[in-house]
């Protein structure tokens, strides 16, 4: 075997292990984003759940309230001919509100931390596969596609380029 052939055998040797190392890279990469995405939708799920589990106590607890409270004073003042009478009566626990408050900001935290690990992981992947000699050996790669969640207000002030509050 010549030098030459030698050469060009040791090359083609370096680009099919190339390919191959370029195309599990981004096999790789693609279903760290598809697998984020799906984390993303299972923190969002969660997140709703725990408000709506918390706001079910909260609507429980305040229907019982509004039950309860009117038959506490009910009768009392009945024939009497006191204007005006200092008591006191039950108050309604806030305890559940502030749960709900902080519920509400612990898992929109969360989620907020997983929708940028998904971003990143997407970008990650599209520098991958629009990089040289990435680009060269996988031309047809595509990006992933992803979603954010974002609102109609966030979407507004992008649009108009203000943010008027």
């Amino acid at each position: 075997m010549t030098a030459g052939v030698f050469i060009l055998l040791l090359i083609g040797i370096v680009i099919i292990g190339y390919f191959i190392s370029a195309h599990n890279t981004e096999l790789r990469l693609r279903n760290l984003v598809r697998a984020q995405q799906e984390v993303c939708e299972a923190n969002f799920d969660k997140m709703w759940k725990v408000i709506k589990q918390i706001t079910h106590v909260s609507d429980t607890y305040l229907e019982t309230f509004k039950e309860i409270y009117p038959k506490l004073i009910a009768g009392r003042y009945q024939g009497r001919d006191i204007a005006f009478i200092m008591e006191q009566n039950p108050p309604l626990d806030s305890s559940v509100l502030r749960q709900l408050a902080t519920a509400i900001e612990a898992n929109r935290q969360e989620f907020f931390a997983q929708q940028r690990l998904l971003v990143a992981r997407q970008k990650e992947h599209s520098t991958f596969i629009h990089s040289i000699p990435a680009c060269l050996v996988l031309p047809y790669a595509e990006d992933v596609k992803i979603t954010v969640i974002t609102s109609d207000y966030t979407e507004n002030v992008y649009a108009s380029g203000k943010e008027n509050i």
